[in-house]
């Protein structure tokens, strides 16, 4: 992921690569029965505090589907927290987003271009990537805010991955109101590699040709402000992954693998480290 400028706005142009993996929050959604508020239960498994007031992004979500298409009847929504937050993983971003697809179905509006437009729209207003998780497809590039999204297909066959969380959570406005902007040539090398990057996992070739053009640019200020997010990126790589990178804003860092066995060993490695580790594959959506 690279910086490419600042808007007006105070909010930064990027160019990056999403890929969705099989780590997943549950969701459940009940239509009450006479108009009321929006309830939300938390089953947190995350060890770490998670509200349910008005600034959760679930709620966030439902009051603005709510309002926008005139809904007055009250839900319940339960929510089993399993992605770690703070983590750079997109686990907030992703309950938006499913909480406003999983309403429009719920209360049976049409599937056409208007409807899908004013669901974007309070996406994009609710976060930059939250409109991600309302699009089919799982690898994209994307540019802008992160908003503007490019899918392209990847065949089966990837990569395993492994997720280490070092139990601290990373302030996502904070790393980017610390991280400057690159000079022009480092961003002009950063897109090519992006672009060599893409190429490659659309050709479905092997994880040494392209795991050397993972780059992160704000691994620079994640690695000063939280140090032990660097420890584990280099332990990662002592375990013998072929690419290890920060996700997002951090302060998740993911080691590639080639197959589920070899993510095992290295779980065995970075084991009885005080570590939450995952071991997913990316998801291959059509």
């Amino acid at each position: 992921m690279e910086l490419t400028g600042r808007r007006t706005d105070g909010y930064h142009r990027i160019a990056t690569l999403f890929a969705k993996i099989a780590l997943f929050d549950e969701l459940e959604f009940a239509v009450l029965s006479n108009s009321g508020r929006v309830h939300l239960e938390i089953k947190n498994l995350t060890g770490r505090p998670l509200g349910n007031g008005p600034e959760n992004l679930i709620l966030r979500a439902a009051e603005a589907f709510r309002k926008t298409f005139r809904i007055s009847r009250g839900l319940r929504i339960h929510l089993t927290k399993r992605i770690p937050m703070g983590a750079g993983l997109g686990g907030g971003s992703s309950n938006a987003g499913t909480t406003l697809e999983s309403l429009a179905k719920l209360f049976h509006l049409p599937s056409d271009s208007k409807i899908q437009g004013k669901l974007k729209r309070l996406a994009g207003n609710l976060g930059a990537d939250v409109p991600l998780f309302l699009e089919p497809g799982s690898f994209f590039t994307a540019c802008g805010i992160g908003d503007d999204l490019h899918p392209f297909s990847v065949p089966r066959g990837t990569p395993w991955l492994v997720l280490v969380y070092p139990e601290v959570c990373v302030s996502t406005a904070e790393v980017y109101r610390l991280c400057r902007l690159p000079a022009r040539e480092a961003t002009l090398t950063s897109l090519s590699n992006l672009h060599k990057l893409r190429k490659n996992l659309g050709l479905g070739t092997s994880i040494s040709h392209w795991s050397g053009l993972l780059f992160n640019r704000l691994e620079d200020v994640v690695f000063l402000t939280h140090p032990v997010v660097r420890q584990v990126k280099d332990a990662l790589f002592s375990c013998g992954v072929y690419g290890a990178l920060m996700s997002g804003s951090g302060s998740c860092v993911f080691g590639l693998v080639r197959t589920r066995d070899e993510g095992e060993r290295v779980l065995q490695f970075v084991a009885g480290q005080n570590l939450k580790t995952f071991l997913v594959p990316f998801l291959h959506k059509p």
